[in-house]
Parts: C-alpha cells; structure tokens; sequence
C-alpha cells in the first residue's frame, strides 16, 4: 500500500478494526464494573447516586450501572451480543454525561460522551467476522439450510 493512500485513502486498513475497538473497549469496561461484586464500593456508589445525584433506588441503579458496564464489557470482548452490550453501556454513557456531569461536554462530561460515541460505533458496525455473534449466526443459518 502507498504512503499516500494509506493516509489520504478512504478504504479501511484492516478489515479486523472492530475487532481491536470491541476488545480494547471490552477490557476498559470490564475494569470499569468490576466492583460490581464489592459490596461496599456498591454501597458508597448508591449514597453518592441518591445524595448527590438524587437518584430513586440508589443501591438498583449502582447495580444497574455496575452490570452494565462489566456484563456490557464481557459482551463486547467475546463478541457476543455485541449490539445489546454496546447499548448497554452507551445508555448507561449518556447517563453519567448528562446526569453525573450535567451535560459538560467540553468539560467533565468528556470521557462519557467519547465512551458514547465508541458503543455507537460499534453498535452500528456490529461484531464483526471475528466474533461469537458471526460464528452462531453462521451456524444457525448452516442448520437452516439443511
């Protein structure tokens, strides 16, 4: 490939792109809920949530923040429900920038609108060749033929 179209061409360089974003972007996520299972990082997460964010049913919503970046991370490593594990967590993405972060874009609110736009990306692209969506649905549609 040439200098030149490798920089100013409009052809993607590796067919396997959302294969890196969805796993890089898998760990992240993982690391992000995995306090999902520390019971009192789970209760200091709820008092923040109904304190200061005046959320209704506080320690639900941690749980429900929680499992759904670390249940949407582990989806998106394997590439299993991919799609629902990115709307997991671009839901949960837009929450914590227009809630948490009052809809500072430019501000504090950055990282969640970034994050957002990543599990747009991949929501829209889907998971890929290289994913257990692909592999199962491959399977099904051998099984369907037969």
């Amino acid at each position: 490939m040439k200098l030149t179209k490798l920089f100013y061409g409009t052809e993607p360089i590796t067919q396997n792109y959302i294969l890196v974003l969805r796993v890089i972007m898998g760990i992240l996520f993982i690391n992000h809920g995995n306090g999902f299972f520390d019971t009192k990082a789970m209760v200091g997460f709820a008092d923040y949530l109904e304190k200061d964010l005046h959320f209704p049913l506080p320690l639900f919503m941690a749980y429900l923040r929680t499992g759904a970046e670390l249940f949407g991370g582990i989806m998106l490593v394997f590439g299993l429900f991919t799609r629902f594990g990115a709307f997991l967590i671009f839901v949960t993405m837009l929450v914590a920038g227009f809630i948490a972060d009052k809809g500072d874009f430019f501000g504090d609110g950055e990282m969640p609108f970034a994050y957002a736009a990543v599990m747009l990306t991949i929501f829209l692209a889907g998971p890929g060749k290289v994913s257990l969506d692909n592999y199962f649905l491959t399977k099904f549609n051998e099984a369907k033929k037969s």
